[in-house]
């Protein structure tokens, strides 16, 4: 048999349990020189059944006396009933007494010590052969079970006893309603829920011996009646009656739901033709008229053809002769209209293979293909603007086949709109900035929304500049109109609530019913790139607009540059400070440097802000004014914020141990570290790392963080709690309203630089400076002057109120030993 040739052919797989190492290791040398694989060797039954279950082997060669008092016919017991392994003892001893009990265990084999490996092979092989054999029965056993379920079959046997022919029972679970039924049941158990001619044609089979072959009603008590199918015959010689009964209820049911098909075929929605051999109509159902408008009568006798397919481009088409199809295809109506349909085609076979008659059905997908559309329109627009997306531009460029123009455009400022007035109102500006590109447009043109507030327009059959830059200032204009926004509903970071309810300190409640409305004004910076006058290939045209809005960006906004070949040397250079930030701190190429804040009257150093230095290996000293957006964009900034904080803390507490006088450090924190990182657990861990007093340190926020939403409130509050000081930078540029200041837990105000020159001392920009200092001293702030380089600065300062300030006219940021020095003297 080829199973058995195949157990023979293949290497066989043994484990040892033997207590002796020496003979262990013997015999597998000995196995292992006979072709077969050990897999493993044990002393003990725990061992050897731990080291069965994982291994797996195909036999085990057993020493009945084992290590730590195992018995090996006890374990030989368990590998045969849990794990079903073969089991060759290898014993010394012969005694009957043993070998009655190595029976038990029902052993392949049986082997005396010495022996030798001819004799040990012969078994080995013997054994295999022995269990092939026993698989192949159990395999065949296996099987037949499966089938008889499969089948749902039970297999009744009848056999005379004393008291009436006892009834017993083969795959009795097949069949579920003659679970009931014992293996010992009397022949009238059965039969008593059986229709007369199903009890008649029993008992014909007991006296006569006729075959029984019917399909009859069974009734059980108390059970709903069954159809049961049963086919039994009497094998005399044997004494018994050999049967098969089946529950065909769902057979018998099926049969009569087919006499209903004629009530079905008219109540289905599924427009449905009887057809001939010859394909031609025999009659329609009333979903077919609804549906098509054709009667029944002006479609008998013709071919469906003939009169209900329009056969558009695009839709399936049925082989010739086919005999099942489905499909979609076009349908017409009486009155020409068209549908798309889904069809179902199939030819109804005589006993002998001939088609004599077809169904052919069909459904209306109108509403399927109309949802279909919306998707692939998701697909490919913005959900928030109903613009293009990535997806739709790129395969804008890659149909293109004539000169384009793109035009990549970003809003300035949009970030301080979003983070002041909340996301919804942020939302609200892109959907009406999108809603005036798309008034611009023409009808082939591509209006796209990259994400964020980046924006991409892309205009076929445009090659001129000066067309292009028209296009792009008519953009500019669209944009630049004043925006109404809906900031109602408490969506923007409204005034903190004090809880009281009352008229001055109204509660969140009755914030967030509040609807009011801002007008904002915001610009753009366009990119434009034109193809093929400018770019080779219409695929680099994004990163030709990019590069140029980056330019844009650099000549103060809100205006329009065309693409230049120098632009991507730019963008090439952003590329490499972005590669060169990732390997910055690794390399150690960032330092800092300190510029001491001192007191505006005296002179006396009091503080020293933290600023920080990049050397490039090949680009130098990079400013930071280059990098730290380029770190911000990335999210480069968390680390190397951190990196920062850590160095000034630890810089600071070393002077503080070295004696040199108590100094404020003003560290810097973009609003990226707020929202990707826990602030105030950094800060703290920080502080402890070093022992670095918590008042000593005072961190530097814009006006766009403290904009943000209540979970950067909660951060600042965390950091007052550490007894942290919280300085806001370049007040007065940002766009934070006062109603905020009050609510956060600030120390100080710090006045931007550009207020503070000389050529700026008169008319408004005065006027915001007197501003900032009646503010900062009604809410008990202390205040700090950026870039004092002047003396006049110094004296109109003074006029105002006493202050601190830091710039060249005191000291210009140095290294950490000159500012040590400076102290120390």
């Amino acid at each position: 048999m080829p199973e058995l040739a195949e157990a023979s052919r293949r290497t066989v797989r043994i484990q040892i349990v033997e207590d002796e190492r020496i003979v262990a290791l013997d015999l597998r040398a000995g196995l292992e020189q006979l072709g077969y694989e050990v897999v493993g060797i044990a002393a003990n039954e725990p061992d050897a059944l731990k080291l069965a279950r994982h291994a797996e082997p195909d036999l085990v060669l057993m020493d009945i006396h084992l290590d730590r008092g195992s018995d090996g016919i006890s374990a030989a017991r368990q590998l045969r009933e849990l794990l079903q392994v073969p089991v060759i003892f290898l014993s010394a001893y012969g005694e009957p007494e043993t070998l009655q009990r190595a029976a038990e265990a029902a052993p392949y084999g049986y082997l005396l010590k010495p022996f030798e490996l001819r004799e040990l092979n012969a078994t080995v092989r013997m054994a295999m052969v022995r269990r092939a054999a026993e698989r192949q029965t159990e395999d065949a056993e296996r099987r037949l079970r499966l089938a008889l379920e499969s089948a749902r079959l039970a297999v009744l046997e009848l056999h005379a006893g004393p008291t009436g022919h006892q009834l017993r029972w083969v795959g009795q679970d097949s069949v579920p309603e003659l679970r009931g039924l014992t293996q010992a049941e009397t022949l009238g158990q059965l039969t008593r829920g059986l229709e007369p001619r199903g009890q008649t044609a029993l008992q014909t089979l007991l006296q006569l011996g006729t075959p029984v072959d019917l399909t009859c009603a069974w009734q059980p008590e108390d059970e709903p009646g069954r159809w049961l199918e049963i086919h039994a015959r009497h094998f005399e010689p044997e004494g018994l009656v050999i049967g098969m009964v089946r529950d065909v209820s769902e057979r018998v049911e099926r049969e009569n739901r087919l006499r209903q098909a004629s009530v079905a075929f008219d109540a289905t929605d599924e427009a449905i033709l009887f057809l001939d051999g010859d394909q031609r109509v025999l009659s329609c159902n009333s979903a077919f008229a609804q549906l098509t408008g054709w009667a029944m009568q002006d479609v008998i006798g013709h071919q469906p053809d003939e009169f209900l397919f329009a056969r558009r481009q695009g839709d399936a088409v049925r082989e010739p002769g086919a005999r099942q199809w489905h499909g979609e295809v076009t349908c017409r109506r009486r009155d020409g209209s068209c549908f798309p349909a889904l069809q179902h085609f199939a030819a109804v076979v005589d006993d002998e293979g001939v088609a004599s008659h077809h169904v052919l059905s069909f459904a209306d997908i109108s509403e399927i293909r109309q949802a279909q559309h919306a998707l692939h329109h998701q697909a490919l627009h913005d959900a928030l603007t109903g613009l293009g997306n990535r997806v739709l531009l790129q395969q804008a460029l890659q149909a293109a086949d004539g000169p384009l123009a793109l035009f990549f455009m970003d809003l300035d400022g949009f970030k301080t709109i979003n983070d002041t007035l909340g996301h919804d109102a942020g939302d609200d500006l892109l959907r009406q900035v999108a809603t005036r590109i798309r008034g611009l447009l023409r009808k082939d043109d591509v209006a796209v929304r990259l994400g964020g507030d980046e924006f991409v327009v892309l205009l076929r059959q445009m090659e001129q500049e000066d067309a292009a830059l028209q296009v792009a200032q008519k953009l500019l204009a669209a944009v630049a109109r004043p925006v109404l926004l809906d900031i109602g509903g408490g969506s923007g970071p409204g005034p903190v609530s004090s809880g009281s309810g009352g008229p001055e300190h109204p509660s969140s409640d009755a914030l967030a019913q509040q609807t009011a409305h801002q007008t904002v004004l915001i610009t753009a910076s366009i990119g434009v790139a034109l193809y093929p006058g400018q770019v080779d290939s219409p695929h680099t045209l994004l990163r030709a607009a990019d590069a140029a809005m980056y330019q844009a960006k650099a000549r103060g906004r809100c205006r329009a540059v065309l693409f230049k070949s120098a632009m991507a040397d730019v963008a090439s250079h952003r590329l490499k400070l972005e590669q060169g930030l990732r390997l910055a701190l690794d390399q150690r190429e960032f330092r800092l440097a300190w510029q001491p804040v001192v007191d505006l009257r005296s002179g006396r150093i009091v503080g020293a802000e933290v600023l920080l230095r990049w050397a490039h290996p090949q680009m130098g000293e990079v400013p930071p004014a280059r990098f730290i957006p380029v770190a911000e964009d990335t999210g480069l900034i968390i680390a190397i914020g951190a990196w920062v904080l850590d160095q000034a803390v630890a810089q600071a507490a070393a002077w503080r141990a070295q004696g040199l006088p108590e100094l404020r450090v003003a560290v810097n924190v973009s609003v990226r570290q707020f929202d990707q990182d826990d602030m105030p657990t950094r800060v703290a861990q920080t502080l402890a790392r070093h022992g670095f007093p918590a008042h000593l340190l005072e961190l530097e926020l814009t006006e766009s963080l403290i904009a943000q939403e209540v979970s950067t409130e909660l951060a600042l509050r965390r950091l007052r709690d550490l007894g942290v000081r919280l300085a806001l930078d370049d007040f007065g540029t940002g766009f934070s309203s006062l109603a905020q200041l009050t609510a956060l837990p600030m120390d100080r105000l710090k006045i931007d630089r550009s207020f503070i020159q000389s050529q700026a001392q008169l008319g408004s920009s005065q006027a915001v400076v007197r501003s900032i200092v009646a503010l900062a001293s009604g809410l008990n702030l202390d205040i700090t002057a950026e870039g004092v380089e002047t003396l006049d600065q110094q004296q109109w300062l003074l006029s105002l109120a006493d202050m601190q300030a830091q710039g060249y006219l005191f000291h210009k940021p140095m290294p950490p030993e000159a500012l040590a020095r400076l102290l120390m003297s």
